[in-house]
């Protein structure tokens, strides 16, 4: 395509594979969920808890967003992501050393 945008033609080989986007559009929903029930049920009775139940879910819900984006990016960009930056550096090489091992 270009040298930017390079989408893969198919995510790690299988989109179906356990992929961060998954894990970040459930943290979007459960926040979703959590800040309604918050918001309505919870704030009118007990406006600080239910104002700051709202308030934490709702970043939960900004940092499912951010990881959704961040595997996103991966697969469809040449650029690097933090988190999968983050995998290849420090997590990839403690799974590997751990599966040598059994």
């Amino acid at each position: 395509m270009s040298d930017l945008f390079d989408p893969e033609s198919e995510p790690d080989g299988d989109a179906l594979a356990p992929h961060h986007m998954y894990l970040g559009l459930i943290m979007q929903l459960v926040a979703a969920v959590g800040a309604l029930f918050a918001f309505a049920s919870i704030w009118p009775y007990y406006p600080t808890v239910g104002a700051a139940a709202t308030l934490t879910t709702l970043v939960l819900g900004g940092l499912g967003w951010v990881v959704s984006i961040d595997d996103a990016i991966e697969h469809a960009t040449v650029l690097p992501t933090p988190f999968d930056q983050l995998w290849k550096r420090l997590v990839h090489p403690i799974v590997k050393r751990i599966e040598q091992q059994e």
